[in-house]
């Protein structure tokens, strides 16, 4: 009987160290930006393009929408047009130490229990916008990713 307890102790004490490691059963895409621009102007820039990316502007194949925007945070949302697949769009804007610069943290998730290699559609929603923007043009613009912080990020074919 105490044998059983012991063995019982060690499995749940196993199993339940292992709940506790996390594991993705998301895609995701994380992603870094240097930009030489004030980081109020790469913010303003962003949100004008998340809306001119609505499917309510008129835009079919975007369906991007704002969520919510500070000096600091942007969010956004990601549809497909079929409805299908959805993500959520995190920007962090942060000032650099060179002068007027911003470091842009860009964040995109699917939501739905996909496969972890999404052909680069995380890192699509995230460059797109910079993109489309104009902020892939801009003075001192250094991208900084890989495919452990980006998954399908070598598979990408981004169409702006």
């Amino acid at each position: 009987m105490r044998t059983l307890l012991l063995v019982s102790v060690f499995i749940v004490g196993v199993f339940g160290s292992l709940a506790a490691i996390p594991i993705p059963y998301h895609a995701f895409c994380s992603s870094l930006w240097l930009i030489e621009m004030p980081c109020t102007e790469i913010s303003t820039t962003l949100v004008k393009q998340i809306e001119a990316f609505s499917p309510m502007i008129g835009c079919d194949k975007c369906h991007y929408q704002l969520v919510s925007a500070t000096p600091v945070v942007l969010k956004a949302n990601h549809t497909s047009p079929d409805g299908l697949q959805a993500e959520n769009i995190t920007f962090t804007l942060n000032p650099t130490i060179m002068a007027s610069g911003c470091r842009v943290s860009g964040q995109s998730i699917s939501l739905s229990f996909t496969s972890l290699l999404d052909d680069g559609l995380n890192y699509c929603n995230l460059y797109g916008l910079l993109s489309a923007s104009g902020l892939t043009s801009a003075p001192g613009f250094i991208e900084m990713t890989n495919e452990w912080a980006c998954l399908g990020y070598g598979l990408a074919t981004c169409k702006v």
